[in-house]
């Protein structure tokens, strides 16, 4: 029979050590006891004690003195800023981040303002993996995290303050971000203010199977759009769609068509320009006219003209300003502010 919630001896040592240094009961400084005490005190060999330590020593945690025995580490967070980025975004530094858009750009920023000798780039799936590294900085940026990961490397560096996230506002976290929900809430109104109280409105949604950590902003996103629905007494239809199933998606959008009242346009609004080429095929296959029987508007698709053809009414999140006020802000713990967001290609402007 396979036990439920086995953890190895070792990572029991690992787990209970990090727990005491964090929490105080072992202090910076402090000597550990001898490895023929832990060894009694968990009942194991030498060997699994030296394999804990071994693993407390590569983090930082430990610091081991010869013939003098081993030491929790001095808290000396160093000078350096971890910015911590995924793995396809690691050689961005050495790119022109002029040339980079949007998400790109917000970290092409940052790594211009930040001198190449004060900051150091770290793998998000390694940091995942093992958030310990996390210590020995004295401000760590990060963006694309979720919610479970962020408390774990919390956890990890004993120290909420140090974390500056980028674009994401978890509870009681310095933050420099664009408001998702208040900017859906305004693309929402564009169209809720001006059109038929008879539009039918509907939700595209995406859960996202592959990128858990943006799961946060969608959520967001979508309260927003609900507000705005809320406020003006709309019904909303959320669609649930699907990434890269492009006819299950036409026939949610085929469901929703049909519940259209005669006559009345349609509305469908997202949290990301992820559906929109779902919405463009969809609009073709019934020859339907855009900003005419079918409105539509999305976040970040300020290229849609280029790309589609077609000006597609989108929230623009200002992703240079967020780096600037996070270099702005690298050591004002308590920081929480707000960037900027704007509307553009709005149907009902001259």
């Amino acid at each position: 029979m396979i036990k439920e919630n086995f953890v190895p001896k070792y990572q029991k040592i690992i787990d209970d050590l990090r727990e005491n240094v964090r929490s105080g009961v072992l202090a910076p400084g402090e000597r550990l006891p001898v490895r023929e005490e832990l060894m009694q005190q968990y009942g194991v060999t030498r060997a699994t004690v030296n394999r804990a330590m071994a693993e407390l020593l590569r983090e930082g945690l430990l610091v081991a003195t010869p013939r003098a025995g081993t030491y929790v580490a001095e808290r000396n967070t160093g000078d350096e800023v971890a910015v911590v980025v995924h793995s396809t975004l690691v050689m961005l530094h050495k790119m022109d981040w002029t040339i980079a858009c949007n998400y790109y750009a917000m970290f092409g920023r940052l790594f211009q303002l930040l001198p190449e000798n004060e900051r150091k780039i770290l793998n998000m799936e390694e940091v995942s993996r093992n958030p310990e590294i996390l210590r020995h900085y004295r401000r760590i940026l990060w963006n694309n995290l979720s919610q479970e990961d962020f408390e774990n490397a919390v956890k990890a560096v004993g120290d909420r303050s140090r974390f500056l996230l980028l674009n994401r506002y978890y509870p009681d976290c310095d933050f420099v971000s664009v408001n998702h929900r208040q900017a859906a809430f305004d693309l929402a109104e564009t169209f809720l203010c001006n059109l038929p109280e008879n539009a039918a409105v509907g939700l595209l949604d995406m859960p996202y199977g592959r990128y858990l950590s943006n799961r946060f902003v969608w959520l967001e996103r979508r309260a927003g759009f609900m507000d705005a629905c809320e406020k003006h007494n709309r019904f909303c239809r959320v669609l649930e769609l699907r990434q890269d199933d492009y006819e299950y998606n036409q026939l949610q959008l085929g469901e929703f068509d049909r519940r259209r009242p005669a006559g009345a346009p349609g509305v469908l609004l997202s949290p990301s320009n992820e559906t929109t080429g779902f919405m463009l095929g969809f609009l073709r296959s019934h020859n339907y006219r855009f900003n005419e029987d079918y409105f539509y508007g999305d976040f970040d698709n300020e290229g849609s003209l280029n790309q589609h053809g077609i000006a597609i009414p989108s929230v623009l999140e200002d992703y240079a300003q967020l780096a600037e006020l996070a270099y702005q802000n690298l050591d004002n713990r308590g920081c929480r502010l707000w960037c900027r967001h704007t509307i553009v290609n709005s149907p009902f402007t001259n």
